[in-house]
């Protein structure tokens, strides 16, 4: 529950009503989801850990999916917004989205592992952003890069309530970075769209990026990982690099990125031989991927 908001004023998804910066119903006219299934807030801590919070409904008798409403929640601001390991995020309005989508379904026996989900869901924001910028890249698992340079990040989370699961993607994109921010950030980042740069309209970005995270949570809960793993390829920025793999902060292993196995785990070609890097136990950091450092021959 967003504090200050009386339960009166929510709608059948639990959205409360707000006067926003954002356009609630070209939102949901960009994401295809019923106008009470979409949220704008003005400002909030985390979307994620909004949704993640919110009561899970009973689980229904018609299919996985069947009956449970999907919900996408955009916050002008981000107050308190997280990535992956923990790291904070933060978010203007005039420049970038934060935004969550969840999806609750039924799970069972023949419901993939859900370790590779996270991949999966980065393929899906590179594609549907590759219909706006040039030069798109993902670092695996699924940090967006626009030459080389970080633009976007996504965050899984997922939380169990008897028969049903509930999966929640956020999403951060920096539609534009001035340079003067971009300098103090400590890895290399940039805008989806350079300073200055015409944008479509967040609330389309956000629709059609929300709509993409929610069809392919839907695809991968059918198939795993197979359906996106043709495409990771086109968009694989390590293939080929010398990368160090990193747990805990601390350096494990070192070898040559060799694309993703079935599962969407990062193959990696050691001095001791392949090894599959599970998605979700380390990530991978490479010291420069805007063009200065080629690929291992």
């Amino acid at each position: 529950m967003i504090a200050g908001v009386d339960d009166s004023r929510r709608n059948t998804c639990g959205a409360p009503r707000r006067d926003t910066l954002s356009d609630a119903a070209l939102l949901a006219d960009a994401a295809g989801l019923p106008a009470a299934c979409v949220e704008v807030v003005e400002a909030i801590g985390s979307t994620n850990r909004e949704l993640m919070s919110r009561p899970m409904g009973a689980a229904p008798s018609t299919g996985a999916h069947e009956g449970f409403p999907t919900r996408l929640l955009l916050a002008d601001r981000q107050l308190a917004g997280r990535g992956r390991r923990g790291r904070a995020w933060h978010s203007d309005p005039a420049d970038s989205l934060t935004f969550s989508v969840s999806l609750d379904y039924l799970r069972t026996a023949s419901t993939p592992p859900l370790s590779g989900l996270s991949v999966a869901l980065g393929v899906a924001v590179a594609r549907t952003a590759s219909d706006w910028a040039d030069g798109l890249g993902l670092k695996w698992p699924n940090d967006l890069l626009r030459d080389g340079r970080k633009c976007a990040g996504l965050l899984i989370e997922s939380r169990i309530g008897g028969q049903v699961e509930r999966i929640v993607a956020g999403l951060g994109v920096n539609i534009r970075l001035p340079d003067e921010i971009a300098r103090s950030i400590d890895q290399p980042a940039c805008g989806l769209f350079e300073p200055g740069a015409a944008a479509p309209p967040r609330e389309v970005m956000a629709g059609r990026l929300g709509r993409a995270l929610i069809d392919a949570t839907r695809r991968f809960l059918v198939h795993g990982f197979a359906d996106a793993a043709a495409d990771w390829a086109r968009f694989d920025a390590l293939a080929g690099r010398q990368v160090t793999i990193l747990e805990a902060g601390a350096p494990v292993l070192l070898g040559r990125a060799d694309g993703v196995d079935g599962t969407g785990a990062l193959r990696l070609l050691t001095a001791d031989g392949p090894v599959a890097v599970a998605v979700g136990e380390v990530s991978a950091r490479l010291g420069d991927l805007t063009g200065q450092g080629a690929p291992a021959p």
